[in-house]
């Protein structure tokens, strides 16, 4: 019986451990297999796409072009404002800039063209003090004025410029002379050769001068004397800028002073009385 129970005990045993192998060898076959990665198609792009692409690209290429040239355009014409709007913009330098006159110029009482406003001008080369500017215009000091004027930028350079010669000068009035130029000013701030000349024709005398004298303030010397012209002149009927050409006068010319404004010389050349820009005698 011993026995018996001993060889049934042997087989339980040896049957558990059979259906143990037989277990983890399932286990074993049963792990989940790793799934292969879902492979993406990618379409090609359509004709018909690609040519929608590139005609969008175009455009805005074209869109954009066109928008910066705009831009760019208007940035750099410069505007027009009115002498109002250039006074509201103005400012004052830092610090005294010494400049000089491209062109024989006019100063202006305002950044105006459009105005009778020259109270000053410039022969080219001169030295200019620039002491502010507003967008388009340098305001400037004037010795023995008790206000500033105004230059257009555009004839006004940094750089150190030379004198009109003779030559030029001569070849100018005789430019004004035939009809080229017969006004002061150009509108844009530069005068045109009517301040200066070298030719040795007069008008008649006779015009009497006290209306003027009192208007424009000229005095009288207690005695006349001799001035000698650095350069051609023109002989006007008032002294301003604009006043008519009575006789013009060639550089080196003598001519005897009378009388006198801040500017101008009231003098007479060969029966002539008139009136001579100071800046253009020695």
């Amino acid at each position: 019986m011993k026995n018996r129970s001993k060889s049934a005990v042997l087989a339980l045993l040896l049957a558990g451990s059979v259906a143990m192998l037989g277990g983890c060898s399932k286990l074993k076959k049963e792990e989940p297999q790793t799934e292969k990665p879902t492979e993406v198609v990618t379409e090609a792009p359509t004709e018909s796409e690609t040519q929608t692409e590139k005609q969008t690209e175009k455009v805005t290429e074209k869109q954009t072009e066109k928008v910066t040239e705009k831009q760019t355009e208007s940035e750099t014409e410069p505007k027009v404002l009115t002498a109002a709007e250039e006074k509201a913009q103005e400012k004052e330098l830092d610090q005294l800039r010494m400049m000089y006159a491209k062109d024989d110029i006019n100063v202006r009482s305002d950044p105006d063209t459009t105005a009778d406003n020259i109270i000053y001008s410039y022969m080219q080369g001169d030295q200019v003090t620039v002491v502010g500017e507003t967008p388009n215009w340098y305001v400037v000091e004037l010795e023995d004025y008790d206000s500033n004027g105004y230059v257009s930028k555009q004839f006004v350079s940094a750089e150190k410029v030379a004198e009109k010669t003779d030559e030029e000068r001569q070849a100018a009035i005789e430019k004004e002379l035939s009809g080229a130029n017969n006004s002061d000013s150009t509108g844009d701030g530069s005068t045109s050769t009517s301040a200066d000349g070298s030719s040795d024709t007069t008008a008649s005398s006779g015009t009497d001068t006290s209306a003027v004298d009192s208007e424009y303030g000229v005095g009288d010397f207690a005695e006349s004397y001799s001035v000698e012209a650095a350069t051609g002149a023109n002989i006007r009927s008032t002294p301003a800028q604009d006043g008519e050409i009575v006789g013009t006068i060639a550089s080196g010319t003598t001519v005897t002073a009378l009388g006198e404004t801040d500017r101008w010389y009231k003098i007479e050349y060969n029966g002539t009385i008139g009136y001579v820009n100071k800046n253009l005698f020695k």
